[in-house]
């Protein structure tokens, strides 16, 4: 049992914790361009008509909502190694950092796809016929008239996912990357873990900080991109 709680601790420790922000936001960064990648290739399978993409669409995305994103990391950083290994692929040179952005963009990649199949079917399906009937071939009419309608109704949801996201990146620590949470956790381990408290009151206030932000941005991005376009 540590001592009594000292609040005088935490404004040091957040100094102290926020030296991994860097390494945190590398991950959330790469975790969120390859998880719109993956969403969008699921989103166009979705919308594709097809019968066969559409349930491969729907699979993946069911699946990857359903496995809590703590198994899925301990699925790829234990299992799929031991997996690889059986037909001569070594991974053991890869770090955890790529496990972890690897696991983070399969997991979000499920509602990013959701994310921009929702956004464009919000869309009069009017305007791509519009856009067809002079002229405009389906890429055109997407680039032109869907996409930058349909990117403004994710704005929110993407600011949500995102959000998630940095939150679910604290999940790092659980492979060893030295993120917000891995350096709390070293923190804490060179006061035999006395302070825990104050730490993980800092973590959070760290955490709590930048989500604020990153809500105003996205909330001021949104205002910004929209003026001008609603009817």
């Amino acid at each position: 049992m540590g001592e009594l709680f000292r609040p005088e601790l935490i404004p040091d420790y957040i100094l102290k914790i926020s030296k991994a922000f860097p390494k945190t936001i590398e991950i959330l960064l790469l975790s969120l361009l390859f998880s719109l990648l993956l969403g969008g290739i699921f989103a166009a399978m979705g919308m594709s008509g097809k019968k066969a993409l559409v349930k491969i669409s729907s699979g993946w995305i069911a699946f990857m909502r359903g496995v809590p994103t703590l198994i899925l990391i301990f699925l790829l950083y234990l299992g799929l190694p031991q997996v690889l290994k059986r037909i001569g692929i070594d991974l053991s040179g890869v770090s955890t950092t790529t496990f972890i952005i690897t696991t983070l963009s399969l997991s979000a990649s499920a509602n990013m796809a959701e994310m921009m199949r929702s956004a464009c079917l919000a869309i009069d399906k009017g305007q791509k016929e519009a856009a067809l009937s002079v002229g405009m071939s389906p890429a055109v009419a997407f680039i032109r008239i869907i996409l930058p309608q349909a990117l403004g109704v994710a704005i929110p949801t993407l600011g949500n996912n995102f959000i998630m996201l940095f939150k679910e990146t604290s999940l790092a620590f659980t492979i060893g990357v030295m993120d917000l949470m891995g350096k709390a956790r070293a923190v804490s381990a060179v006061n035999y873990g006395a302070t825990k408290l104050e730490v993980y009151v800092a973590t959070a206030v760290i955490f709590w900080v930048f989500c604020f932000v990153f809500e105003k941005l996205f909330k001021f991005i949104e205002k910004a991109y929209t003026v001008g376009r609603k009817a």
